[in-house]
């Protein structure tokens, strides 16, 4: 036999032996990374269409856009360029992930467009009835938790090392997070290379406190410092129970943390507020004024 007659008897073995594996289910055909299926958002349903016509329409694969690594389809070209044009204003919040869930339990799951809800001309989805009814028994509890950097620049932060806050109107959308920009010309910059302020702006400043850090993209705040009276020192109470005289926390950079609940989560340290404890405290920020940051916790441990 010669050596072509050989060849292609080997390469015939070879197809034949494939197809015989195929068909007892012994051999599975897997796709390189980049033929791997694109993730639909919305399950295929138009995001413009839902926001800014109020209905729930079907898009097509022939007019589709990516997006922060999620495609989404639309009913024609138009819509899609109106889209493109602000993305971050029409995909749903957290990338589509349970917003209540992140809040609560720190996990990003999928939400379904069976449970979803719109506040603030924003779209939220959920993963059932129980999460999405916590959504809308208060939804200024959870709105923002995608909201990276409490909304302050990532650009200026990088560039200019300090924080300075961003506008709504100029946002993008990276892993799910919400970051703003001062104007259109750090939005563009952003768009262009995320990579190059997302890690970076989850450094502190050098006007924080080495034991300090903000992370980007979780709106979470990590402290260490002495613990005090919220009211007695600062005349300052916290939010959800402000007839409580409140357990604060003195950092070493100026600030003061106000930990929403101590009365009720970390009894023995809210009751030896005076004696100036040094702990570790973390949890999701609430609200910013000044050097005043109000947060709901979600640790706090007393430095031996």
């Amino acid at each position: 036999m010669s050596r072509v007659l050989l060849a292609r008897s080997k390469v015939l073995t070879g197809l034949l032996l494939a197809v015989a594996l195929l068909a007892s289910g012994s051999m599975q055909i897997v796709k390189a990374d980049h033929e791997q299926e694109p993730r639909i958002g919305l399950g295929g349903y138009c995001p413009v269409c839902i926001l800014d016509a109020n209905k729930w329409a079907k898009g097509w694969p022939e007019h589709q856009a990516t997006y922060d690594g999620v495609t989404y389809y639309f009913p024609d070209e138009a819509i899609k360029q109106n889209f493109l044009v602000h993305p971050a204003k029409y995909v749903p919040a957290l990338g589509g992930d349970c917003i209540v869930c992140y809040a609560k339990l720190g996990k990003r799951v999928p939400g379904s467009v069976n449970h979803s809800a719109r506040y603030d001309n924003r779209l939220f989805l959920f993963p059932g009835a129980e999460q999405q009814q916590a959504f809308l028994s208060n939804p200024k509890e959870f709105a923002n938790v995608d909201l990276a950097l409490n909304g302050d620049c990532a650009v200026c932060l990088v560039h200019h090392n300090k924080r300075v806050a961003g506008k709504p109107e100029f946002a993008e959308i990276k892993d799910g997070f919400r970051y703003l920009f001062v104007s259109a010309r750090e939005q563009a910059a952003f768009r262009e290379d995320p990579a190059a302020y997302v890690a970076p702006a989850s450094k502190p400043t050098a006007m924080e406190s080495k034991t300090s850090q903000l992370p980007a993209g979780n709106g979470s705040l990590t402290v260490m410092g002495k613990t005090t009276c919220a009211v007695c020192e600062h005349g300052v109470k916290t939010i959800q129970n402000p007839e409580e005289l409140g357990l604060a926390v003195n950092t070493d950079d100026g600030r003061v943390v106000i930990v929403e609940q101590a009365h009720k989560l970390y009894r023995s340290a809210y009751e030896n507020r005076y004696s100036g404890e040094q702990v570790r405290v973390s949890g999701r920020v609430l609200k910013e004024q000044g050097r005043f940051i109000w947060i709901e916790p979600t640790e706090l441990m007393v430095q031996k």
